[in-house]
């Protein structure tokens, strides 16, 4: 996890909302309107993940939401972030969306490039002001 103040029990609540064990996974649970889609090599290490949702934008219709991209950097990071591309791309047609949202932490430049080398360009920008403390 590169986010220091996500606590693991935190991150492990958040992921069994959307855990499915099965393998290979069905086809149902491609159907689902948001979701947690990870990378794992053949012996079952986790080299990269994302989370999803599909939502309705106004101006275009229905567009498929990716956040938390994470790859690990020890393995050959452009083949992870392509089976990632593939996975946005199969949900992305599955759903019937008309794009694809991916939100990229700000200093991630190598995260950047290959979605701008992938034909991403920037619609929307997303501000973020935290709720204030009681």
């Amino acid at each position: 996890m590169t986010e220091a103040n996500i606590t693991l029990q935190k991150w492990q609540e958040f992921v069994a909302e959307y855990v499915c064990t099965d393998d290979p996974v069905p086809e149902s649970q491609w159907l689902r309107d948001k979701g947690i889609v990870v990378i794992r090599n053949d012996r079952g290490y986790v080299h990269g993940l994302f989370s999803y949702e599909v939502r309705t934008d106004i101006s275009i219709g229905t567009v498929l939401h990716v956040d938390n991209v994470k790859a690990v950097e020890i393995v050959a990071r452009e083949h992870v972030l392509h089976c990632m591309r593939e996975a946005m791309d199969r949900l992305l047609r599955l759903h019937g969306c008309a794009a694809t949202y991916v939100a990229v932490d700000e200093p991630n430049m190598r995260l950047k490039s290959f979605f701008s080398d992938a034909g991403f360009v920037p619609r929307k920008i997303r501000y973020c002001a935290p709720a204030p403390k009681p």
